[in-house]
């Protein structure tokens, strides 16, 4: 099998505190690494996707892409218009665009009506706008209502993109992924890629996928990602720790939607601690106090976590498994609670070793 490409995703929120031209700097480290693609998260207040990937299409020479863009924060119209115009940047190398419903707090910030039309329809008309059609927003009434637009303009492009484009989805419920097989390219299995396999739901996740690409005529090879979680430090406990909040969060989402006693058990979780950090959560217990009730085992359901001697093993087995599965590339998240440091491992201890 050929060997998995190697991604590394900024997760701006959780280096809020780095300056864009230190995260360039990371960027380059990365590259020179051996990592093939940066990726970058979407998220309010936490600096803009595309500045951010100007700022790298401008340094670097490597893929870039976001994971994810959120379908609601801005239009087609204004979403083709940065992918566009960061593709005269890219010096030829893929710019890839992951679309979906974002986190599980996305809702807290603005209106999510109809998640999985808004996905249809944002894929679809963003794809006309990037082949240079006309598009009418009559034709796609979620996003017409949503971002006011006139039901009797056509909107085209001034400009062509200058660079290879695919569109990947970033939704990975049974219909997104539908979607996903109908609209896009190819498709990112987001944070909870671990905790999916230890329930056995990546398999029929991805068929339906590759379904609803076969029923669209689709007969190319898919590209696919796998989002790894992983926190290195050379400070075990340090490595964990800065995990904690959001595995306890992640674990607690999958059990709030509707994951099966089965599923809890088979991450390893002991269903009696989720659900005492799910009353917890809902009688409003602090952060610090959050943290203490997140059980060593709910951080390895989500995170690979640790030194890099701790994590290899883990991480082969991982990287394994997606090859079987016909991943081609391993995204890493999160990094580290130090991301100089974190990287400097990453790049010299553990991508060597895989």
């Amino acid at each position: 099998m050929p060997a998995l490409e190697t991604g590394v995703q900024f997760h701006l929120p959780t280096y809020s505190h780095v300056p864009l031209p230190q995260l360039i700097e990371l960027g380059r480290q990365a590259q020179q690494g051996g990592v093939g693609q940066l990726w970058v998260t979407d998220n309010l207040r936490s600096r803009n996707s595309f500045v951010v990937l100007a700022a790298f299409a401008c340094n670097l020479e490597v893929k870039l892409g976001t994971a994810i863009t959120v379908q609601y924060f801005r239009s087609p119209v204004d979403l083709a218009d940065m992918v566009a115009s960061v593709s005269e940047l890219m010096h030829g190398q893929e710019l890839s665009i992951g679309l979906g419903f974002g986190n599980p707090r996305t809702h807290n910030w603005i209106e999510t009506p109809r998640p999985v039309s808004v996905l249809r329809e944002t894929a679809q008309s963003l794809q006309r706008l990037l082949d240079g059609d006309k598009v009418c927003f009559a034709d796609y009434p979620n996003i017409l209502e949503y971002f006011n637009l006139n039901p009797e303009a056509q909107f085209q492009l001034n400009f062509n993109p200058n660079t290879p484009i695919r569109t990947y989805c970033g939704g990975n419920g049974p219909l997104g992924m539908a979607v996903g097989g109908q609209t896009m390219d190819g498709f990112i299995f987001g944070g909870h890629y671990m905790a999916a396999l230890r329930t056995g739901r990546v398999p029929e996740l991805m068929d339906r996928f590759h379904n609803a690409a076969k029923e669209a005529g689709k007969n190319g090879e898919i590209p696919r990602v796998a989002e790894i979680k992983i926190s290195l430090s050379q400070d075990r406990q340090a490595a964990r720790d800065f995990v904690r909040e959001s595995a306890g969060q992640r674990v607690l989402n999958m059990y709030r939607r509707g994951y099966t006693h089965e599923d809890i058990r088979n991450l390893g979780v002991d269903l009696a601690d989720i659900q005492l950090l799910d009353q917890a959560d809902k009688d409003g217990v602090s952060p610090d106090g959050f943290d203490r009730l997140v059980t060593d085992s709910m951080i390895d359901a989500i995170f690979v976590a640790g030194r890099p001697e701790d994590c290899l093993p883990r991480l082969r087995e991982v990287q394994d498994t997606a090859q079987e599965q016909g991943f081609h590339q391993m995204m890493y998240s999160e990094l580290g609670p130090d991301v100089d440091e974190a990287m400097t491992l990453l790049c010299d201890e553990v991508i060597p070793e895989l």
